[in-house]
Order: C-alpha cells, then structure tokens, then sequence
C-alpha cells in the first residue's frame, strides 16, 4: 500500500470515528493532531485532504474547518 492510500485511509478513518456527515464541519485540528501523533506529515495529510476536495467530498471552510459535502467514500 503506498503512503497516500495509508493516509487517506487514515484520514477516512478518523472521519468515520468524528461521525461526519455530510452539511457538517470538522476541526482540521481533530484531524491534523491524531493522525500526526500516528506518524503522517501536514503534507501527507493535505495531499490527501486535497485529493477529497478536487473530489468535491470535502471544501476547505473558514475558521480552519473542513466542510463535508457528501458521503464520504468507502
């Protein structure tokens, strides 16, 4: 498994754990700090994070807050 597919499988993970949804907002620090102390860099995490935006799952909101824009992908 490459480093990017253990990442967004990581960043999926803690998603699911915070219970996004879609319409709702996520701390990027509730992802940022966990997934961090798992050992992946803020790159990583961003590319990852702007893989799900160009995806439109995601948009990156005011006030360093993530907004879910549909299902998140299995």
């Amino acid at each position: 498994m490459s480093r990017f597919n253990e990442t967004e499988a990581a960043l999926l993970s803690r998603l699911r754990e915070l219970k996004a949804k879609a319409e709702m907002t996520i701390n990027l620090l509730d992802l940022s700090s966990p997934l961090g102390d798992a050992g992946f860099t803020q790159g990583e995490i961003m590319e990852v994070l702007i893989a799900l935006e160009q995806e439109n799952f995601v948009a990156f909101s005011t006030g360093n807050r993530l907004l879910i824009l549909k299902k998140l992908p299995l």
